[in-house]
């Protein structure tokens, strides 16, 4: 059996971080769709990768005023999950209310400069519900439902793109405000900003590739899907089938998902080594290998 860590400042501290970021997240998982929990997820994942490297030397030290403030701050986001509801967009705001809560337990005022990374990245919650209320999704509509016309004529099918609709000779699909890929796009915008949070690249050329490819590969993998699923109709697999409820809802959506964040990532890695000592390049290859 592994031992117990010892009750320590700093092991008491990353344990509340813990229970915070877990209740924060099983409040997404009970009130939002899988793709935003999986966002939640992913953005608490990146404020303790950015905090990563401060955990061997952490030692909780917070100001009497911090400490107050940090704890009625962490008392009210607790009780202000409660009543949660699907509509509620507060929701986006505690992940770095309680991200803040935290820091004050943790560090003195005049050192909460030391947890910028993450708090940062904990903001990409709210920024990313007020991108996708704030965004018009009738131009991204029509734009993807032509994209998945593309993909359909390349395969030499007798494909019509009207507005939103894809139709082809057995069948087609409208592309809807839900499925026109924004909150795709969105994704994997915030997992490009994580790693630039957490993996600093120094180029920015580089940085402005990343920041255009991002919603490009979620645009193209979200496109792919919409063919697929009007490929499905024509074929007589339309709405309620399995294949169609598959590709359509939320099972489909994140493994489009999971090959754009992939794929971004590979991306990443690529430019991000260009820019390492070409022995540190070596000993990571040798590392994967």
């Amino acid at each position: 059996m592994p031992a117990i860590p010892p009750p320590t400042l700093r092991n008491l501290w990353l344990l509340l971080a813990l229970l915070v970021a877990t209740q924060n997240s099983a409040v997404f998982h009970t009130s939002q769709s899988a793709n935003v929990t999986v966002l939640a997820v992913m953005i608490w994942g990146g404020a303790l990768i950015c905090i990563e490297d401060q955990l061997q030397d952490l030692h909780p030290r917070p100001g009497l005023i911090g400490l107050l403030l940090g704890t009625f701050l962490l008392l009210w986001v607790l009780a202000r999950t409660a009543v949660i509801l699907y509509w509620d967009g507060m929701i986006y705001v505690l992940a770095p209310l309680a991200g803040l809560a935290l820091t004050l337990l943790c560090l003195p005022l005049r050192d909460l400069t030391r947890f910028r990374d993450p708090l940062l990245c904990l903001l990409l919650l709210p920024s990313y519900a007020l991108l996708m209320r704030l965004l018009p999704e009738a131009p991204l509509s029509f734009l993807t439902a032509r994209g998945a016309g593309f993909w359909l004529s390349i395969l030499g099918l007798d494909v019509v793109v009207k507005g939103r609709s894809v139709m082809l000779p057995g069948g087609g699909v409208q592309v809807l405000a839900e499925c026109n890929g924004l909150d795709m796009m969105a994704q994997i915008l915030c997992v490009g900003l994580i790693f630039m949070l957490a993996f600093r690249i120094r180029s920015w050329l580089s940085r402005l590739l990343l920041f255009a490819a991002a919603p490009a590969i979620g645009l193209v993998c979200n496109t792919i899907r919409i063919a697929l699923l009007a490929g499905c109709a024509s074929v007589g697999q339309g709405k309620g089938s399995p294949l169609f409820t598959f590709f359509h809802d939320e099972t489909g959506s994140l493994l489009f998902s999971g090959v754009a964040v992939f794929v971004y990532g590979i991306l990443y890695i690529n430019l991000l080594e260009r820019e390492l000592p070409p022995q540190l390049v070596a000993d990571t290859e040798e590392l994967h290998s």
